[in-house]
């Protein structure tokens, strides 16, 4: 239960797709529109700017570059809202103050050529950015530069990256575009954030790192251009002080991967793919989902999320679906609807998904990580209070 599947996904359009709001990947992007308007869902709250604070130092993880600087920005201080075609990110309005804010670090991976027409999946292995110190994680700022699809940051054991390439260096991804690891931060944005409402008591919820782990940055590339070109990616983590954080947050990650839609199906008559995942003994009692996305690929037409009889999520957007947030005065997407409030949930709530789509290619769609020649019906959902220890759960048919 402490796993997240992290089924990445290739397309010969570049998009914003599972990673974040809108807007081509690759080419910078739209600049984002400011969202300061304050948002709340169920036990969560926020309000107000985000500090900073200075100091400097410089260390070293993997053998890439790695530096920190003390306080942080803490992420989205002036960020464009959900599908907003490439806005650097989602901004709660939390205001963080230097007692609460740790020394940032930056991981950089070592730049790699991506050659004309090729798609690359390449995985650099990082030390643990907190000296083996088990860390809340308040903000991440990721960026990539052109040609970009996906950026993943895994939460990885030393089991895992036995197979990766070694630590200090950069090269092919063992399980290429479908990898199972923990996952603190997720984009297909060039520029993009991940921040943290706070919770009913004020205080900042973030992501509980374990110092036994060790980080991994996981980017796939598809240059559709004629020439090769060279790929940076590199990611700013801003940790919490220790104590700060009371409420942690976690992802659900629902996928179905038995998938299969025959060539029969139309626009008019699509194919329906439903699953239902019945809870886990991994959650609490009782929790919040305060945030949804979804994923498929070209030829889905929709994506609906309910538990029980509540229908909390539908999504009409496969090629670049915004993360919807569950709560108020907050931008959405424009192609996604659901309530403007944390969705209540047990931990025997059942979620169904569901996903329409056509089939115009003649043979039947597989499941697979290519959004040109497999289908995909993902839904994940970000959730409080979740385990310190064991903050993501994955279900896989």
């Amino acid at each position: 239960m402490g796993c997240a599947a992290l089924l990445a996904c290739s397309s010969a359009q570049s998009s914003g797709g599972f990673g974040g709001p809108g807007g081509d990947v690759g080419d910078g992007g739209a600049s984002g529109s400011s969202n300061s308007a304050s948002g709340s869902g169920g036990g969560a709250s926020s309000s107000g700017a985000v500090a900073s604070s200075g100091g400097t130092a410089s260390g070293s993880s993997g053998g890439a570059q790695s530096t920190t600087s003390g306080g942080s920005s803490g992420g989205g201080a002036t960020s464009g809202g959900a599908g907003d075609g490439g806005g650097p990110g989602i901004n709660w309005g939390t205001t963080l103050t230097a007692d609460e804010v740790g020394p940032t670090v930056t991981l950089s991976a070592i730049p790699f050529t991506v050659a004309a027409g090729d798609e690359v999946y390449m995985c650099e292995v990082f030390n643990n950015p907190f000296a083996g110190v088990t860390t809340d994680l308040l903000s991440m700022h990721g960026t990539m530069s052109a040609g970009s699809h996906h950026f993943f940051l895994f939460s990885v054991t030393t089991l895992n990256t036995v197979v990766e390439p070694a630590v200090g260096t950069i090269g092919p991804c063992a399980g290429a575009g479908l990898e199972f690891h923990p996952f603190p931060f997720l984009s297909q944005q060039p520029d993009w954030t991940v921040n943290y409402p706070t919770d009913s008591e004020g205080k900042p919820m973030g992501y509980s790192l374990s110092g036994s782990n060790q980080v991994m940055i996981n980017a796939h590339y598809l240059n559709a251009s004629a020439e090769s070109i060279t790929a940076n990616v590199s990611i700013t983590i801003t940790p919490a002080k220790a104590g700060v954080v009371q409420t942690h947050v976690g992802s659900i990650f629902l996928n179905n991967s038995s998938l299969s839609v025959p060539a029969t199906a139309t626009k008019s008559n699509p194919y329906q793919a439903t699953e239902t995942w019945s809870g886990g003994s991994g959650l609490p009692s009782t929790y919040s989902i305060f945030t949804s996305w979804s994923h498929m690929h070209q030829w889905g037409l929709k994506l609906s999320a309910s538990t029980g009889s509540n229908a909390f999520y539908s999504e009409t957007n496969w090629n670049s679906p915004g993360l919807f947030l569950h709560a108020p005065g907050m931008q959405e997407p424009p192609t996604a609807t659901g309530p403007l409030s944390a969705v209540p949930m047990t931990s025997g709530s059942p979620i169904t998904w569901d996903c329409s789509y056509f089939n115009d290619t003649g043979a039947t769609l597989t499941f697979g990580d290519s959004a040109q020649t497999n289908v995909m019906c993902i839904y994940i959902g970000q959730y409080y209070p979740a385990s310190a220890t064991s903050p993501d759960i994955i279900y896989t048919n």
